[in-house]
């Protein structure tokens, strides 16, 4: 997140008509919390430690007397406390007159990467008067929001995802049209091969899977288990990459193909649903936005979800229709899930996102068809990288 910029965090939380922000750590339990006061993951910390984030005003760093070197870099006025007693006089005095405050809690536990604080210390806060209210769209704000210098470098890296993608179909159907072999071992090496050349850089392998295979989300092969590719066969490819950058971002996309001269219609139709599901996502996405209208991350689930279970595969698409892009792959921003969570936090300029429907029927295959999403600061939403898919391609023919 890098520097703490009171400045900034101040600015937003009187944008979202907030009294103050708390952040509350205990023997590492909150990240976010940790990450957005820039104490490392890897700091000794075993006392409990609040911050204090007034809209207007100089913050307050409640921190056990053991531990004050903890949060010394942190801006504000500083309560050091030793014993129960005075750390609930101390919170007391700080949050007097405060009412609506922003902590990492989702009611019902609703958007979970955000829950952090326990139960037990949510009451403790609330025994002082304070109202509280999720932080999640306070992270989105400070965590979520590419840079300029993080598109731009995005640029380059989603476009050379699409080109390894595609090479990577071309080498399956020359490699198969001559009659040679190749698995899915391989064509994850030569991926990983043309990463490297590019200067882009994954924490796990991309994933190339075939038939029955792609009818797993998460299947990865390895060189024990990697299946042949063969004339008939349908194969899915799923990559992500960045630079080696630390702020660097992800570009993260799912293709799929099938190695024969044409497509059976199985195929064709199945995909024809995800692509329709994946389309009915992001034109939704882009009508709110265009409109001035709000969305939340459920919403762009249910787009793609109602497509698909109308279609009769609505037990077949068991995940969220995407995830935040940030640093991370799976970022701290929304996610397009009203499945495994129900995400209200909303889309905001500056965010991406992926956009990844799928259906799968398992012991015969499965059809993802994955494209990135980034909202300009003007609110504009692009689509990164290239054009969606929109057909399954014959390698052979």
């Amino acid at each position: 997140m890098g520097k703490f910029n009171l400045n900034k965090v101040q600015e937003i939380l009187r944008s979202m008509n907030f009294d103050g922000w708390i952040l509350y750590d205990f023997r590492g339990s909150n990240d976010l919390a940790l990450a957005i006061m820039d104490i490392s993951p890897k700091t000794h910390l075993t006392r409990r430690m609040f911050y204090f984030v007034p809209a207007n005003g100089t913050p307050v760093k409640i921190v056990n007397a053991i531990e004050a070197h903890n949060m010394a870099h942190l801006p504000g006025d500083e309560i050091r406390y030793s014993s129960h007693k005075s750390l609930t006089e101390s919170l007391s005095k700080t949050l007097k007159g405060y009412k609506k405050l922003a902590c990492e809690y989702s009611p019902l536990n609703a958007i979970p990467y955000c829950s952090r604080v326990d139960a037990g210390t949510i009451e403790y806060l609330r025994s002082f008067g304070a109202e509280l209210h999720s932080s999640a769209n306070l992270i989105t704000l400070l965590d979520a929001i590419w840079s300029k210098e993080q598109y731009e470098e995005n640029n380059a890296v989603a476009k050379n995802l699409y080109q390894i993608c595609g090479d990577a179909f071309k080498l399956i159907g020359d490699t198969v049209k001559a009659g040679n072999n190749i698995n899915e071992w391989a064509v994850q090496e030569y991926i990983l091969k043309r990463f490297k050349e590019n200067g882009m850089w994954t924490d796990h392998d991309p994933n190339c899977s075939v038939n029955e295979n792609s009818a797993n989300p998460h299947y990865t092969p390895t060189p024990e288990k990697a299946k042949q590719i063969k004339k008939g066969d349908f194969v899915l490819i799923d990559l992500w990459a960045k630079t080696g950058r630390e702020e660097s971002v992800w570009s993260d996309i799912t293709w799929v193909a099938h190695a024969d001269t044409h497509v059976p219609e199985k195929y064709q139709k199945v995909f024809e649903i995800v692509k329709q599901g994946r389309d009915a996502s992001y034109d939704l996405v882009v009508e709110r936005l265009i409109n001035k209208q709000t969305i939340m991350g459920f919403e762009v689930d249910d787009a793609a979800r109602q497509v698909i279970e109308k279609a009769g595969y609505g037990k077949n698409f068991f995940h969220r229709t995407g995830h935040s892009i940030t640093t991370q792959l799976h970022g701290t921003g929304p996610h397009m899930d009203n499945f495994e969570t129900r995400d209200e936090r909303l889309l905001l300029p500056g965010v991406s996102f992926s956009i990844e429907p799928g259906i799968y029927l398992r012991g015969d295959f499965g059809i993802r068809s994955e494209i990135d999403v980034f909202i300009d600061w003007n609110g504009v939403p692009e689509q990164t990288g290239g054009e969606a898919q929109q057909f399954v391609p014959a390698l052979l023919a």
